[in-house]
């Protein structure tokens, strides 16, 4: 909301017209930041974009290591994501994509029992057949089913989350007890939010569980190596500066200034306007034209650390699941194990596999301070007791920390997201593409971009017409 005293965009009489550095400024450069610039590129707006790490993407980066592309954040792509997939083809990178047929599984008293073994209906009879669940527990997953249903239609179109803070007044763990069983619970829906969101279950909201059942489908994707693709093509349109730490953003009469800091210094960027793709904890002390009730609930909102092992191999074990969520009743602090090197073959060494391994929040807080050397050893006992040889095969790991990774899901989540969204004023000339708008994620950081993005350009051609360079694209 804009909370300056004169209109944004407009000088007072008494000021002389601003002199643009560029039209747009975009403060964060993972992939809501880079949508954002993109699109607002493609209108034909000039774009700097402001990075505080050394390299784009964010939770949607890739390093190189030995021969191996890993991906820092993100691996998984699947089909449903269709905002990036229109991305992708709108950015020039045409239809990259090939389904991934993958298999799941779970550890269960010191097996692992296989869900999906095959894909279509034999993945259907995979789960039926599974051993995973007791007769009785097969018996109940209908209901589930049902209620997948009813809530896809109560949540349907609802990109205000009005409907999901009305709906939030349960947990997942009282819901399975009324509805299912302590068995469905504990090896159905607690380990698929606990791989999905990284944290444990116990507060989780209903609306958690159907918001995230309801988005499945299509299946995941095969992409180019590393996921980092779709971030480096779309920064190769704009002006980007990595190492830049966004220090002071604020309206001024004419438009936007943004104090920024680099290893040369201080630096002012004067723009038209502007795109915040941040965090709510970096957005708070750089953002100080939030009212004090947008500054309340922003920083009202939870945020999770991540711990993120991959594992280099020699060669990938026999019969290793693609997916291994990993209960609670497991005892591990590990959520979720993920073959990477089957959803980007090319980026692993002929014959080699990369598996990455990814633990539940409170676990990692209590270890993300710890050095490698230290921490290491436990991870790989842990990913050891899920997939035995991983250790034997092992070339190198590398330990990825996140701090303030991403949201965290808990009861009256949705009820803040949408009174934040209440405030949000679309003819601002600063338009905010944070996590906190919506569930973490790298579709929803991309709808958070497209929206800030498209608010914008609307604004600037009330202000200033159109724009005098279309893109072609």
């Amino acid at each position: 909301m804009n909370t300056s005293e004169q209109s944004p965009g407009k000088a007072t009489d008494n000021a002389p017209p601003l002199v643009y550095d560029s039209d747009v400024v975009v403060v964060g450069g993972g992939i809501a930041g880079l949508a954002a610039a993109f699109r607002l590129h493609q209108q034909g707006w000039s774009v700097t974009v402001l990075e505080a790490a050394e390299s784009v993407g964010g939770r949607m980066s890739s390093i190189e290591r030995d021969g191996f592309v890993l991906n820092r954040g993100a691996t998984i792509l699947p089909a449903s994501f269709t905002n990036i997939l229109q991305l992708t083809e709108d950015s020039g990178l045409g239809k990259p994509f090939k389904p991934l047929a993958v298999t799941v599984g779970m550890p269960r008293d010191g097996r692992m029992r296989f869900l999906v073994r095959r894909g279509g209906l034999g993945g259907v009879l995979d789960l039926v057949g599974t051993d995973l669940l007791s007769f009785r527990s097969k018996m109940l997953m209908p209901r589930l089913a049902v209620d997948v249903l009813r809530w896809r239609r109560r949540l349907a179109g609802d990109k205000t989350y009005q409907a999901a803070a009305r709906l939030d007044n349960e947990t997942v763990a009282s819901y399975a007890l009324r509805r299912l069983n302590q068995e469905i619970l504990d090896y159905v829906l607690d380990p698929f939010l606990r791989a999905l969101y990284l944290g444990e279950t116990a507060d989780m909201s209903v609306v958690d569980l159907f918001l995230s059942l309801s988005k499945l489908g299509g299946g995941p994707l095969e992409y180019p190596s590393g996921i980092n693709f779709l971030p480096e093509r779309l920064a190769s349109f704009v002006d980007v500066r990595t190492g830049a730490v966004a220090r002071d953003v604020r309206h001024v009469s004419g438009g936007v200034r943004t104090v920024w800091r680099d290893s040369d210094g201080e630096h002012t960027l004067t723009t038209r306007g502007a795109v915040l793709a941040m965090n709510g904890q970096d957005l708070l002390p750089v953002y100080r034209d939030l009212s004090d009730r947008q500054r309340e609930l922003i920083g009202s909102v939870r945020h999770k650390s991540v711990l993120k092992g991959i594992f280099a191999l020699r060669r990938l074990p026999a019969d290793v699941p693609t997916l291994i969520p990993v209960p609670r009743a497991a005892g591990l602090g590990l959520a979720i194990t993920v073959v990477d090197s089957h959803s980007m073959p090319d980026s692993v060494p002929p014959g080699k596999a990369a598996i990455s391994g990814h633990w539940v929040s409170e676990h990692s807080k209590e270890v993300l301070e710890r050095p490698d050397e230290e921490l290491l050893p436990e991870m790989i006992r842990e990913m050891e007791k899920v997939i035995p040889g991983l250790s034997a095969e092992l070339e190198f790991a590398h330990i990825v920390r996140w701090g303030f990774a991403t949201n965290s899901r808990y009861r009256g989540f949705y009820d803040t997201v949408a009174n934040i969204r209440r405030t949000l004023d679309p003819d601002d000339v600063i338009q905010l593409a944070g996590e906190y708008l919506a569930l973490s994620g790298t579709a929803n950081s991309v709808e958070n971009g497209e929206r800030a993005a498209a608010n914008l350009d609307e604004r600037l051609r009330s202000l200033y017409g159109s724009p005098k360079n279309p893109s072609n694209l």
